[in-house]
């Protein structure tokens, strides 16, 4: 397939500052997900804050695209209003929740604050944005291919097989990464698809390579919650080939699409083999859903045995028993507990008089924390970005909006899943997010000044 490559600037065009802070944003998705990284982390953000705010308090002629964002910002905004007041007039707990909002929540203020106005510096230079993209994904691929060494070290060794962390305090962080990298992988692949225009300098060849590194990744790391992240993804991306690729090419573009969603399901059925977790699942699900025997609070309480008389698996029973739970919690503390990274374990002991952490689900330890309203609130924002996406990509095909369509598809999926909204994994959400946002919502206000007025 001949591809075009969308014409660039010239690098001479960027100065040693545009440079550094490229750089600055390379190292910062490096160490984002490494452990002991914390204070570097806060660190890089803030010079990126500071940066951003003052490139365009200096562009200031140039206005922000706040017409296109004033929904997903308004959503935003009236979320992080109302974790204060339940902080400050509902949680039985306010210092601990208030303490958690310092520590988790204007964190991941800073780095959306920090990656929209990093955004809004690119807007009249779609190199420097290229760069930036580059170098976020040029880190992610290192964290996947330490994870595919060390995955090939076990198989040559004929070592048994874990589910390998990589660089990551566990593999859930590492694969929340690979996923991430298959998202901006797929958005190239499928610009180039629909539209024959290579975004990235890439050949197809690396692009690929790149692919097949990221799902022996996914294998190794053997995380059952990121296949389906990926499929979800995927399915996304098929029904976007359907729709807008030409009829000529449309059958050769479904196969390739339905190869990849193959693939995907092929790892979940390694995985299904080889992790023993499985085996017990659906055996596991009515004596989970009876959460009136608390074992499943606590790993070190008597636990349930299945019908061979083996006990339960702990993962399966307890991420079961905890959704049921959330969902009853939610029922009585409606306007939430005050939010936090361990709110569900806050809200257990109110009722159980028994502490533990989270939910292993995301959205069930959000609505526990801050309630119906800030659930509502948060699928609103993320609701938002999606649709801001699907706008101007169904305009023009455009390789950021399908990023931002796809990055929100495989963090709403996953927070589902697993407990993804908190420390970096948030923050990177939220600044990948808006930065994409902010570009989508500039060049969304581009294209409505140069449209024509309709005759009087």
């Amino acid at each position: 397939m001949n591809l075009r490559t969308t014409p660039l600037m010239s690098r001479s065009d960027l100065r040693w500052p545009q440079w550094t802070v490229v750089a600055l944003i390379a190292v910062l998705v490096f160490i984002w997900p490494v452990p002991r990284t914390i204070s570097l982390r806060d660190l890089l953000l803030l010079l990126l804050l500071c940066w951003g705010g003052y490139e365009v308090y200096r562009h200031r002629a140039q206005p922000l695209p706040w017409r296109a964002l004033r929904i997903p910002l308004g959503f935003f905004l009236a979320l992080t209003a109302w974790i204060l007041v339940v902080a400050l007039l509902v949680s039985t707990e306010p210092t601990w929740a208030l303490g958690e909002i310092k520590g988790q929540w204007l964190k991941a203020c800073i780095a959306l604050v920090a990656g929209g106005l990093v955004g809004a510096t690119t807007f009249n230079n779609d190199l420097m944005r290229r760069l930036i993209l580059m170098a976020a994904g040029a880190m992610l691929l290192l964290h996947v291919l330490y994870v595919d060494y060390e995955g090939l070290r076990l198989i040559l060794a004929n070592l048994n097989m874990r589910r390998i962390a990589g660089l990551t305090e566990g593999s859930d962080k590492s694969n929340y990464l690979t996923n991430m990298l298959l998202c901006l992988l797929l958005a190239e692949a499928l610009v180039r698809m629909i539209t024959r225009c290579r975004f990235l300098p890439l050949s197809n060849i690396v692009l690929a390579a790149m692919a097949a590194v990221a799902f022996f990744s996914v294998y190794v790391e053997g995380m059952r919650n990121g296949i389906v992240e990926l499929v979800s993804v995927f399915g996304v991306g098929f029904l976007l080939v359907a729709m807008f690729t030409s009829r000529r090419r449309r059958a050769i573009m479904i196969s390739a699409m339905l190869v990849l969603i193959s693939v995907s399901l092929a790892l979940g059925y390694l995985n299904l083999r080889k992790d023993e977790r499985w085996q017990s699942f659906l055996e596991t699900v009515p004596i989970a859903l009876d959460i009136e025997n608390p074992a499943w609070i606590n790993a070190g309480l008597p636990q349930p045995e299945l019908e061979s008389g083996q006990k339960v698996d702990w993962s399966n029973y307890m991420r079961i028993a905890r959704v049921r739970a959330g969902i009853e919690l939610v029922r009585e503390y409606p306007l939430g507990v005050g939010f936090g990274r361990n709110a569900f374990g806050h809200a257990v002991e109110m009722k159980y008089g028994q502490r533990t952490s989270h939910s292993h689900s995301g959205l069930i330890d959000l609505a526990v924390g801050t309630g119906i309203p800030g659930m509502l609130l948060w699928l609103g924002f993320l609701g938002s970005l999606f649709v801001l996406g699907w706008r101007r990509f169904r305009q023009t095909h455009d390789y950021y909006a399908l990023a931002l369509l796809l990055l929100v598809t495989g963090y709403g999926v996953r927070m589902v899943l697993d407990s993804i909204i908190r420390d970096h994994m948030l923050q990177m959400f939220l600044f990948l997010a808006a930065f994409l946002a902010v570009i989508v919502a500039g060049q969304l206000r581009g294209r409505q000044r140069e449209t024509p007025a309709p005759p009087a």
